[in-house]
């Protein structure tokens, strides 16, 4: 009966007459079609909503101070000193950061040969000699028993993926991405379940000292050699999440996303941990929000920035160490806190990023690079002091370097475009090329900022049969803004801190944007700070008094400029930038400038 039943089921299939086969045929059809549809719909959904994009490098011609800048720092980095005879050290020699100096020297040279259109003379040897310094699975170091992690050694190793990465975002080499992959196989995988279980974020069980360049304690902690540089286990996730942009190899995200879980986990404030780690971390994250668009995200990474701007920041916008100790400035944390700044207006649209990222360019970053072209640590301004003083003349084992990211990407991030909108986020002299949803526009500026409120753009050609909409930041600083379009006042908004014009360019168009820059007075910003004193700023610009006894105004004591353009003080003390090259050369010991008043 069986047998005989399972028969007729069989007849009963095959036997389906062709209008019933069209009939189920058409229904299946229709699921497909109705399918393929709700997968559209949901993919629309969830596609990655756009963001302003900076212009690329290829796109942007610098003049004027910028390109001094990065013309300054590719020079340094092309010296012995980072040359392929030179570059490769030993642990001893680097203090135990093995691959750190030899990577962020290709990161620096591979932006800055960027930025200013110059061709390294020694940044395809040095990589080509990489392989013969690493050991035999393809990093940097000894290999380390399978039970111990390094903190300094996977630090060092995610600048090495840093300065890889950029290098083939720029070149596409294949030779570099196998490098690349064969880290990540050897040196990246293998850590994965092992920063959450393992890695120490208890205040009690990390130390709290250290010098310049960071000290390596031998004796394991529940199985991680750590750092006095305290969190720079994430400076590796830096490198990572980078390498998981280049190489899309799904493997890495579960480790990434250990990471993340572990970084925000930390007490940063009461463990003490270093500034430029973790602001590295916080630019890892802003990375890993582009590629994944985890809102949750933002506000994370939000939060630590507020804290290090309040408790970790200096009064001229460089930076402790670490959380709680103000003992120097590190110019890498500062240019950290610059590039994350850009990228957190990008997420959020909040005009108050911007700010705070010409702040730190030009009093940060401008006070720390040197007349060589190199960068030097500071005095946490602030910290029990109104003075601004030099502690070390050049970091060249990691600041310099530094400086060639945060310079390229200073002139990289003048320009902003979605669509047909055009951002212009700041102000240097430059030649560039805009490529917006409907063409090309190719365009001059000329400026005498932060000097003087005065831009001028010239429309140089247009491929844009359309309206195109300009968004020009105007900084809580500058006042009465006005915008002339081919001598006439321009119709215009004001809106969320910028000034916004909508207009069709065409070939020999100009406008010209002006404001209205005051001397006035800030309270400090770091809770930390000596109670009770203000400093000068000219626009963006601190102003400071060079003098090592304090200055102590009265209640009608005013800077004034001159009609000559100097800064004065009761119109007989000279008051001068921070962001300046005039005291550049100045050694330690000659440099003090009081930067608080009261």
């Amino acid at each position: 009966m069986g047998k005989s039943k399972n028969n007729s089921k069989m007849k009963n299939l095959i036997g389906l007459t062709l209008p019933k086969f069209y009939r189920l045929n058409k229904t299946l059809v229709k699921l497909l079609i109705a399918g393929l549809v709700f997968i559209q719909c949901t993919h629309k959904i969830e596609s990655k909503p756009s963001l302003p994009e900076p212009v690329q490098f290829a796109n942007i011609e610098m003049q004027g101070d910028l390109s001094n800048r990065i013309a300054n720092n590719f020079k340094r980095l092309e010296e012995e000193k980072y040359q392929p005879s030179h570059i490769f050290l030993t642990n001893e020699q680097s203090n135990w950061w093995p691959g750190d100096g030899e990577g962020r020297t290709v990161l620096g040279l591979t932006l800055d040969a960027q930025a200013s259109k110059k061709t390294p003379q020694y940044l395809d040897q040095i990589i080509a000699l990489f392989p013969e310094h690493m050991n035999r699975k393809g990093y940097f170091e000894d290999i380390p028993p399978d039970s111990i992690l390094d903190e300094q050694q996977l630090s060092s190793n995610g600048w090495v993926l840093r300065g890889l990465c950029e290098y083939y975002l720029w070149k596409h080499d294949n030779k570099v991405l196998a490098m690349i992959n064969q880290m990540v196989d050897s040196l990246i995988l293998p850590t994965r379940g092992r920063h959450l279980a393992k890695y120490p974020i208890d205040p009690k069980r990390r130390s709290h000292d250290g010098g310049y360049s960071g000290s390596r304690y031998a004796n394991p902690v529940n199985q991680w050699v750590l750092s006095s540089d305290i969190g720079c286990d994430f400076i590796f996730l830096d490198g990572v999440i980078q390498a998981y942009l280049v190489t899309k190899n799904e493997k890495l995200k579960p480790l990434i996303e250990e990471m993340i879980q572990l970084f925000l986990k930390i007490d940063l404030f009461e463990i003490k941990a270093q500034t430029h780690a973790t602001l590295t971390a916080l630019r890892a994250l802003s990375r890993y929000y582009e590629i994944s668009r985890q809102g949750n995200l933002i506000p994370e990474i939000e939060k630590r920035y507020k804290l290090y701007r309040e408790q970790g920041m200096t009064e001229n916008f460089e930076n402790y160490n670490w959380f709680q100790r103000p003992q120097w400035t590190e110019p890498c944390a500062i240019i950290d806190s610059y590039l994350l700044a850009v990228n957190l207006w990008r997420y959020t649209g909040k005009p108050s990023y911007l700010e705070d990222a010409q702040l730190i360019y030009y009093n940060g970053m401008g006070a720390t690079q040197r007349f060589n072209g190199g960068f030097g640590c500071n005095s946490c301004s602030g910290a029990d002091s109104p003075f601004l003083q030099r502690k070390v003349q050049e970091a060249h084992w990691c600041c310099t370097m530094r400086g060639g990211e945060g310079l390229s990407r200073a002139a990289q991030y003048l320009y902003f475009t979605e669509g047909d909108t055009v951002y212009m986020n700041s102000f240097e002299s430059n030649t560039a090329l805009l490529e917006l949803a409907s063409g090309k526009l190719a365009l001059t500026e000329q400026t005498g900022y932060p000097f003087k409120g005065e831009m001028n753009w010239e429309i140089k050609s247009s491929q844009l049969k359309s309206l195109v909409t300009f968004k020009i930041f105007i900084p809580g600083w500058a006042e009465k803004p006005s915008l002339q379009l081919n001598g006439k006042l321009a119709e215009t908004s004001l809106k969320n801190g910028f000034l916004i014009l909508k207009y069709q360019p065409f070939q020999g168009d100009k406008f010209q944007l002006h404001f209205d820059q005051e001397v006035k007075q800030y309270p400090t910003q770091n809770q930390h700070s000596v109670k009770g004193y203000y400093t000068l700023r000219y626009g963006p610009l601190i102003l400071g008094l060079d003098t090592k006894e304090e200055l102590k105004l009265g209640k009608d004591e005013r800077a004034t400029i001159s009609a000559n353009g100097r800064f004065l003080l009761n119109n007989q003390k000279v008051l001068t930038p921070l962001f300046s090259q005039d005291s550049a050369s100045n050694t330690i010991s000659s440099y003090s400038k009081q930067i608080l008043f009261k």
